[in-house]
């Protein structure tokens, strides 16, 4: 789970970086004319997110001695 949130956050960091160069450039959406943040890129940063606390060990199961 951890590799999966890994990939997707890395491909949602290069889209949020597009995103931003064409806001600063004042183009549109080049990928389907959607409004600028893309709606695809802030859905795979919080499903990256959501994965990566979900697979890290601050979920798991603590040993009580």
């Amino acid at each position: 789970m951890l590799t999966a949130s890994k990939w997707i956050l890395i491909v949602a960091g290069v889209l949020l970086i597009v995103d931003a160069a064409a806001m600063a450039a004042g183009v549109p959406n080049p990928l389907f004319g959607w409004p600028l943040p893309c709606p695809l890129t802030l859905l795979l940063l919080g499903v990256g997110i959501i994965l990566f606390g979900l697979g890290s060990k601050a979920f798991g199961r603590q040993d009580r001695s």
